[in-house]
């Protein structure tokens, strides 16, 4: 099950300090931060997805481990078809991700594949780099809110589906 009590959380509090913000930098800092945030919890959901998929399919404790050392532990990104999709197919195959990619509801799956790939892009910026004055642009804790439900209710149908495929 993902959770999203923890993000909205910190999102929330990440949004109301840039909104008391008493200066553009801090706000900047302020906007990093809720991306980056966001960015690990969807690295963390993804992973716990596949997890709870794993669990529920493979049943031998040794060929477990084995899947969270070889293929959960080795990924680090939050791409849909680099990371989340090739770990998927780890577990239930390239049939599995067809039959799953035709159940899940195409517009939440349209708009959750846009939103990551805008959030690659933020965080490859962010996450090598450092605010240097208040020139830069980042887009408000408000939008990465914004973000957030797209991305979780595009995972969360994901985990619905692989639940009602038997995986």
């Amino acid at each position: 099950m993902i959770t999203k009590s923890y993000i909205q959380k910190n999102l929330d509090t990440l949004d109301k300090l840039y909104i008391d913000a008493k200066s553009a930098a801090k706000g900047l800092l302020y906007s990093k931060l809720a991306i980056l945030e966001l960015c690990g919890w969807i690295e963390e959901s993804m992973d716990t997805v596949v997890r709870i998929c794993a669990h529920r399919t493979i049943k031998d404790k040794s060929i477990w481990r084995d899947f969270e050392k070889t293929v959960i532990k080795k990924t680090w990104g939050f791409e849909y078809d680099d990371d989340f999709k090739k770990m998927l197919i780890q577990i239930i195959g390239r049939i599995g991700i067809i039959k799953l990619e035709r159940k899940i509801d195409q517009k939440k799956f349209q708009a959750l594949l846009a939103t990551l790939e805008t959030l690659k892009t933020y965080r490859n910026n962010e996450a090598h780099t450092h605010i240097k004055g208040t020139t830069k642009r980042l887009d408000a804790p408000s939008a990465t809110k914004a973000n957030f439900i797209i991305i979780y209710e595009g995972l969360k149908d994901i985990d619905d589906k692989l639940r009602t495929l038997g995986y």
